[in-house]
């Protein structure tokens, strides 16, 4: 009598990473890129921020509204960047993106 074996399942999941070696489970581009996304937020947070805040309340407004600015562009310029890479897929997951990875059926 021969016995059935369960196929393995081809399809990783969608949380695991599909290289080894990354860093937090995320490739080392992936995460100098959200250092980049940061940061431009940060600058235009930060910009936005003084603007805003030296119309609004003067000299005191500066420091207050850079230091807002600057972490609400933050935080915005990180989830942004999130959503896009989210968006593309698995350049999110592997550094080898040009090989296609199929998608799970749901």
């Amino acid at each position: 009598m021969t016995q059935a074996t369960p196929a393995p399942d081809p399809l990783p999941e969608p949380e695991e990473p599909l290289d080894e070696g990354l860093i937090a489970g995320r490739p080392v581009e992936d995460r100098s890129f959200e250092m980049v996304e940061t940061a431009v937020g940060v600058a235009l947070g930060i910009a936005a921020g003084i603007a805003a805040g030296t119309f609004l309340a003067g000299a005191p407004g500066t420091v207050v509204g850079g230091i807002v600015g600057g972490l609400v562009g933050g935080a915005i310029g990180f989830g942004v960047g999130e959503a896009l890479e989210q968006a593309e897929g698995d350049v999110a997951r592997t550094t080898d993106a040009t090989v296609p990875h199929p998608r799970p059926q749901h």
